[in-house]
C-alpha cells in the first residue's frame, strides 16, 4: 500500500471518473482527493466493502474505517452525491491506495 504524501491533482489530460463532466465530475474528484487526504491521516485504516454484480450505486459490508472515509467524502459534497458517485470514487481510492498516484494518473491518461 502506497502512503507517500502526494499533491493530488487532476490534470486536463486525465480522463474523467464519471464521464459526466462539469459539477458532477468535480464532485467526484473532490471526493477522491478528500478520501486520499483522510487515508494519509489514517494510514492504518482497514478499508473494505462489497459490490453487487450488475448493480451500480449500492455496496454493503463497509468496514468501520470505510464508513468514516465515506463521511469525509460526503462532507466535501455537502451530502450531495449519488450511490454511483460514491461507489466509483471508492473504487478509485482503493486503486490509488494499492498502486499509488503515479500509476493511477497513468491509467487515467489512457482513459481520455
Amino acid at each position: 500500500m502506497k502512503t507517500e504524501k502526494i499533491n493530488y491533482g487532476y490534470t486536463t489530460e486525465m480522463g474523467e471518473i464519471s464521464g459526466f463532466g462539469g459539477g458532477y465530475e468535480n464532485a467526484c474528484r473532490s471526493m477522491v482527493i478528500a478520501a486520499l487526504k483522510w487515508c494519509e491521516e489514517n494510514p492504518k485504516a482497514k478499508l473494505s466493502y462489497k459490490e453487487f454484480k450488475g448493480i451500480t450505486g449500492l455496496t454493503s459490508d463497509e468496514s468501520p474505517d470505510m464508513k468514516k472515509m465515506q463521511e469525509v467524502m460526503l462532507k466535501v459534497t455537502n451530502n450531495d452525491c449519488t450511490g454511483a458517485m460514491m461507489q466509483a470514487c471508492m473504487s478509485h481510492v482503493m486503486f490509488i491506495r494499492k498502486n499509488g498516484w503515479d500509476k493511477y494518473r497513468s491509467e487515467m491518461v489512457k482513459r481520455k
